[in-house]
């Protein structure tokens, strides 16, 4: 074999490599009904913005087995043709976590001193962390573009950006079908945490990360669906937007709040934060450009 054989040859290993890389793992959700938010009838209790509970429907949609990795966000990082949302973004991988950061989290300094090489060293089985929501959508976009996809995004007059959630590319999952998702879809056994009623099993939350940071995804055990860490490691953006009183008025048929606000939806609780917080029913709502070592994403998609 010659070398011009051989080079070739190499090229095209890796063109197949890189393009396994970037297609994430979808896991089929069937639709259904079921019961969103939490009682408060019993421990964990959840906060006043996961009541009332109310009768939700979802139809059928795709949804990633496991957060996204680091290894998969750093090609979106190295490609030129990533474009950004009116500069809300800087296409680099963010900085690990220094003193300044330790200094804030008292509690992380204590269990774990800042080593001399980088915390968790951008590892590429880890989940992506530290991205803000408009990082996110950014990424969507991008990889709906590498597939020939239509992208759910797009920015608007205003400068905001709009979600259209009848296209086909790959989007973060609206709040409901994050939550029928992380319950078990029509497999659900009813338990509190994604997959059991255990949070050792199926977690990453303060006590079982000793508070050492994010770990390796698919670690733990899946949920009826075969989905991974949709209880802590990382929070996971959704598409909608935040309203602590959205449960009092939301729809019954796959709804999302697209009700302009300065917040977006946070899930599933992290490394960092206690258990309580990694229940399938716990939300947050930080804004879009805020950035946190706890905040990461999922991939969801139309069937």
């Amino acid at each position: 074999m010659n070398k011009i054989t051989i080079l070739i040859a190499a090229l095209f290993c890796f063109s197949i490599g890189v393009n396994a890389q970037i297609k994430p793992q979808m896991v089929f959700v069937e639709g259904g009904s079921f019961q969103m938010g939490n009682p408060g009838t019993q421990a964990p209790k959840g906060d006043a913005d996961e009541r009332p509970v109310h009768n939700v429907t979802v139809k059928s949609f795709y949804i990633a087995k496991t957060e996204v990795t680091v290894k998969e966000y750093k090609q979106f990082i190295a490609d030129n043709s990533a474009k950004d949302f009116l500069n809300k973004r800087e296409h680099k991988m963010p900085a690990a976590p220094d003193s300044a950061w330790y200094a804030e989290h008292p509690d992380t300094k204590k269990y774990y001193p800042l080593p001399s090489r980088p915390w968790w060293d951008w590892q590429d089985d880890l989940p992506m962390q530290h991205i803000t929501w408009y990082d996110a959508v950014a990424y969507c976009n991008w990889l709906s573009q590498k597939e020939g996809l239509q992208k759910c995004y797009s920015e608007n007059a205003d400068g905001g950006i709009d979600f259209d959630p009848t296209k086909n590319g790959y989007r973060l999952p609206t709040e409901a079908e994050w939550e029928f998702a992380a319950r078990g879809g029509t497999k659900s056994k009813g338990t509190i945490y994604s997959g059991s009623a255990n949070p050792m099993d199926v977690c990453w939350f303060d006590d079982s990360s000793n508070l050492k940071g994010p770990q390796k995804v698919g670690t733990k055990n899946a949920n009826e669906l075969g989905i991974f860490d949709m209880s802590g490691n990382v929070w996971e953006w959704c598409s909608d937007y935040y309203a602590k009183d959205y449960y009092t008025k939301s729809p019954t048929d796959n709804p999302i709040n697209l009700t302009v606000s300065s917040y977006r939806v946070l899930r599933g609780g992290s490394w960092h934060y206690q258990v309580d917080h990694a229940t399938v029913t716990s939300r947050d709502g930080p804004e879009p450009h805020f950035a946190n070592f706890n905040y990461g994403m999922r991939l969801a998609k139309n069937n």
